[in-house]
């Protein structure tokens, strides 16, 4: 119980991991912004489907959790306790959730409530209501945040496209954190000065058979577990799919699996690889062969197969 006051007040400088289970509603994904972005900055985040046993952590906006909306307090408001005493804006915040989750019967609180609402709601439908990423939500109320501060310096209604988040722009932000990026050119050099470098195509058997990177290993990403015993004693673990939306869920699984030097790509993923004039192999690229003749030339003079762009393979 004191370890969770010293969490929810700020005074615990160590990183917190929060876990809860997946949901649709705004008030837990506003709570998440509030635990991870705000009162613990650098707090991991770790979500479960709905049923699945949690992982270590502090829980919130789950049975039983100590987080948890309570009467007529949201899990926010809950979560937020002394901090809403000293800050207006997240008292705003507060009142804004309160209205969306809890206020249906009466006037609403905040004026601008209906219109965070709408953008919410706005981006479960840009991107599937059961297919925005955690990180896309904390994105959101990041963003939320920020213009209920800009509102207040420019005594203003809070302006309609700063609640526009962009979920692909978020996740790529998240990659940045949570795993590391790195750039083609720094890879060969790796590979040139003798280091094992394992790569792993999270794309579908299909996809893969069309143009792959050469030695890549194809494991869709639903099989992490075959991924981390197929990766076993790499310096760098590289997985990839075309953007690297999906490469970059199996290199945080990996990550979070205890491989280590588990990597994306800068620029993302195998259409960054071809743009930046690297071989492909499968039926729309290079034999295995050849495939593996032409990088092992761009380990040796990267400058030059970086140079050849408009050489696709």
């Amino acid at each position: 119980m004191v370890a969770l006051a010293c969490l929810l007040c700020g005074c615990v400088k160590t990183q917190a991991t929060y876990v809860t289970e997946h949901g649709l509603g705004p008030d837990k994904w506003a709570t998440a912004w509030l635990l991870t972005r705000h009162i613990s900055p650098g707090a991991e985040l770790r979500v479960v489907a709905i049923g699945e046993a949690l992982p270590e952590g502090i829980p919130f906006d789950v049975p039983g959790a100590k987080i948890l909306r309570q009467g007529t307090s949201s899990a926010f408001e809950v979560a937020g306790q002394e901090h809403l005493q000293s800050d207006p804006d997240l008292q705003r915040f507060a009142r804004i959730v309160h209205d969306i989750e809890i206020g249906a019967w009466g006037a609403a609180a905040d004026p601008e409530s209906p219109a965070v609402e709408h953008a919410f709601r706005s981006l479960q439908q840009r991107h599937g209501r059961d297919k925005v990423e955690p990180d896309c939500y904390l994105q959101f109320f990041g963003d939320v945040y920020a213009a209920i501060q800009t509102a207040r310096r420019n005594d203003a209604p809070i302006a309609a496209e700063a609640l526009a988040t962009q979920c692909d722009v978020a996740v790529q932000q998240a990659s940045r954190r949570v795993v590391a990026e790195v750039s083609i050119e720094q890879l060969l050099g790796e590979i040139r000065n003798g280091k094992r470098v394992a790569f792993v195509d999270v794309r579908e058997a299909d996809e893969f058979v069309e143009a792959h990177i050469p030695g890549a290993l194809n494991v869709p990403i639903r099989n992490k577990a075959l991924a981390v015993s197929q990766v076993a004693g790499a310096d760098y673990v590289v997985s990839y799919c075309i953007k690297d939306f999906r490469g970059f869920e199996m290199a945080k699984a990996l990550k979070d699996a205890g491989v280590e030097n588990s990597v994306i790509l800068n620029p993302y993923g195998l259409r960054g690889w071809v743009e930046e004039g690297l071989p492909v192999v499968g039926s729309k690229g290079l034999s295995e062969g050849d495939g593996e003749k032409r990088l092992s030339e761009c380990v040796q003079s990267p400058e030059a197969c970086l140079a050849a762009k408009t050489d696709r393979h």
